[in-house]
């Protein structure tokens, strides 16, 4: 690591160059004669070509300075390292605890549940290279989350419905202990929900405010409420999580964008008449709505699904998710091209998409197309 510290003579000042070129002033005063006499920067005079007058005077990192700075990386990556084994330590002790615990909710749980054992044969490096966290997070972040992830399975295992509170009170019996995972509740629920394959509330928490709604339209019925085909309806994460939802329509569409849902549903007696339900994902494929489409195909007489998303990266990408959260339905899939033409392979689509997208992008509202267009794809 090197530090300058670049000094005018004139000004009685010196400008302070980092690494990155970044430049500040230092005062020429007592705190810096203090890192001078404390060893902390060296100072360098160079002189012009006679030897005698005084060119530029720098200052640099001095040793001591140094060894400090490595000491305390050293210290910090200890204390990584102490804070990764204690909670390895801490997980093996209560993951026994959670494997015996009889119950459906360990069933429900099972994704979680490896994952949390995987950690334990985790080496730091194994923690840094996991992609399901962000990319931006500390390891110290990532860490903590792993306590969440295992504070949550601990109450969700013994407790049918909790709070969001109940689940750091638990783990952290003291003082506190409820508000230790709120700085990041809603990035360590978005972690949860990636990992379990589950939203919060379908594992018993009860939603702490946040709800997410699902519009769709077409017939669906559910134990507390059923819908007929004709107008956009919305469910929530905590509807979806508390029932269970059928439906007797053998078409589904899931679509990327409101738009396209709500042009399709005010199509008269289109829905009724294909036996479709469309859901839209709303831009962003979430943990309910994955459960939602599991619910529907465990329980429907859905035999193909038409997936449409817009024709940018991130249309590709939402289509990959759709696609793999049916994954193990024996359904048709039908992805649509922008010129109204209907691929049923997905490696073919994505084939299609990679080209397409060397030249053009653009959304599904562009190439919305009309009911007869609608009915081609469903009857292709």
């Amino acid at each position: 690591m090197a530090v300058w510290l670049k000094c005018s003579r004139n000004s009685g000042a010196a400008a302070v160059t980092l690494d990155s070129g970044e430049a500040r002033l230092l005062e020429d005063n007592q705190q810096t004669f203090d890192w001078l006499r404390k060893g902390w920067i060296v100072k360098e005079v160079r002189f012009k070509q006679d030897g005698k007058s005084v060119d530029r005077i720098y200052y640099r990192m001095g040793y001591l300075l140094y060894v400090q700075l490595i000491n305390k990386q050293k210290d910090a990556e200890r204390d990584v390292i102490d804070q990764f084994t204690l909670y390895q330590s801490e997980a093996a002790r209560r993951m026994e605890e959670i494997m015996r615990v009889p119950g459906e909710r360990l069933l429900q749980l099972k994704g979680l549940t490896v994952f949390l054992a995987d950690s334990l044969a985790w080496s730091l490096s194994t923690l840094k290279d996991q992609a399901v966290f962000p990319a931006n997070w500390s390891v110290s972040k990532r860490i903590h989350s792993l306590h969440f992830l295992l504070a949550f399975s601990m109450i969700s295992c013994t407790k049918d419905s909790f709070d969001w509170k109940e689940i750091g009170a638990q783990y952290y019996p003291g003082i506190g202990g409820s508000k230790a995972f709120d700085l990041s509740k809603i990035e360590f629920l978005n972690i949860l929900e990636t990992i379990s394959g589950q939203p919060a509330e379908a594992l018993g928490m009860i939603s702490g405010g946040q709800i997410t709604p699902i519009y769709f339209a077409g017939t669906l019925e559910g134990k507390w409420s059923n819908f007929q085909a004709g107008p956009v309806h919305a469910l929530t994460n905590v509807s979806v999580s508390q029932d269970q939802y059928s439906t007797a329509a053998t078409t589904l569409w899931l679509v990327e964008n409101r738009a396209v849902l709500t042009r399709i549903s005010a199509e008269p007696l289109f829905l009724q008449e294909t036996n479709s339900l469309i859901v839209c994902v709303d831009g962003h494929l979430r943990s309910v709505h994955r459960y939602f489409i599991r619910q529907l195909m465990n329980s429907s007489s859905i035999d193909q699904v038409i997936l449409w998303s817009d024709y940018d990266e991130a249309g590709l990408q939402i289509a990959r998710e759709i696609y793999q959260s049916l994954r193990g339905h024996n359904v048709r899939h039908k992805w649509v091209c922008p010129d109204h033409s209907i691929i049923t392979s997905w490696p073919d689509y994505q084939q299609h998409m990679g080209i397409l997208l060397q030249y053009m992008k653009s959304e599904q509202e562009i190439v919305l197309g009309e009911a007869e267009d609608w009915r081609r794809w469903i009857n292709h």
